[in-house]
């Protein structure tokens, strides 16, 4: 598997490009808020001869949707994401004047809905979904058990993309649209820090870190 990070936005989200061999490729938040960010995301799509087959949100904040509408019409994929926080998509004006983060362009509906216990699959790449409400009703996080060789690295350990579920050294706000902080931290423990405690954490913003660094917080 190859894994591919960018950063996009004002905010500073953190967005994903997982490939294998034969091409296929999963995106993870690319929340490009730019042309530039687009341009950028599109010519590492075209130079490794990607075809974009899955396009995954974490949860539907504006800060992570941006890209939504670009990779929609270039790509020809639907954005998938959790049916809780579909109400977001209905509220991104507000969002908009809320952030001061302006849209190039609404995000679309959702194509398809993910929930806990589903996996997404392609020769070389399984991530299994996991439902943790708190930060938003619907927050997902992608966990890749056995990513086998990465990036050309041999025998890495377990992958998890959280979002804004789980920072280095925090976790997400719990005061926005449908946010519980019990629920947040509840879900963490029961479902996150039961992983193995080598599981390297790619969050929704910042520095990478393990599950055994936060479990020191839990």
């Amino acid at each position: 598997m190859n894994l591919k990070p960018f950063v996009f936005n004002p905010f500073g989200v953190n967005g994903f490009v997982l490939s294998n061999d034969a091409g296929d490729a999963i995106l993870i938040d690319p929340s490009a808020g730019s042309e530039q960010e687009e341009q950028a995301l599109a010519r590492y799509i075209e130079q490794n001869h990607l075809t974009v087959r899955r396009l995954l949100n974490t949860h539907l904040h504006l800060d992570h949707v941006l890209g939504n509408a670009f990779i929609a019409k270039t790509y020809g994929v639907q954005p998938e994401a959790h049916e809780e926080d579909a109400f977001l998509l209905d509220l991104q004006e507000e969002q908009s004047q809320m952030y001061g983060l302006p849209m190039r362009e609404p995000s679309p509906s959702l194509g398809n809905y993910l929930a806990e216990g589903d996996s997404i699959e392609f020769p070389g790449i399984k991530l299994q979904v996991i439902h943790i409400a708190g930060h938003s009703p619907g927050g997902l996080a992608f966990y890749c058990e056995k990513p086998g060789e990465v990036n050309g690295q041999a025998n890495v350990p377990p992958l998890l993309f959280p979002g804004d579920i789980l920072f280095a050294g925090s976790r997400g706000r719990s005061d926005l649209f449908g946010g519980d902080d019990h629920a947040l931290v509840t879900g963490i423990k029961n479902k996150l820090m039961t992983l193995p405690k080598e599981t390297v954490v790619f969050p929704g913003h910042g520095p990478m870190t393990t599950i055994g660094d936060e479990a020191r917080w839990y």
